[in-house]
């Protein structure tokens, strides 16, 4: 009986929205600290989002971590080579080559 009640409380969604939130410990959050402007880039992926013109529905974002300074660009695809073409024409050739890219390495599916 008493696994019903698990089973039961799982899977109710008013349940699940109003009840206790995770006894976890919670984790230091560390700042992520920058030289100088434009030397520490940190980048990732959006998405997939609604379809948008020319079957874009990624979103590539890379953000300065001193000056707080978004670039961002909608994608139909994430590839290696829209990646590259994203780092060099909007960071490397606007702002000078960073001192270092922070990316979490994700896998995309």
């Amino acid at each position: 009986m008493h696994q019903d009640a698990i089973d039961l409380v799982r899977k109710c969604d008013k349940c699940q929205r109003n009840g206790n939130i995770s006894r976890r410990p919670s984790q230091p959050l560390t700042s992520i600290t920058a030289p100088w402007p434009l030397a520490q880039w940190g980048m990732d992926f959006v998405g997939p989002l609604p379809m948008a013109t020319s079957q874009r529905k990624f979103l590539i974002v890379a953000v300065d971590y001193f000056t707080k300074w978004v670039e961002a660009e909608p994608l139909a695809t994430i590839t290696e080579k829209n990646t590259e073409s994203f780092v060099w024409k909007s960071i490397i050739c606007r702002f000078g080559v960073p001192r270092t890219i922070v990316s979490d390495n994700g896998k995309r599916v």
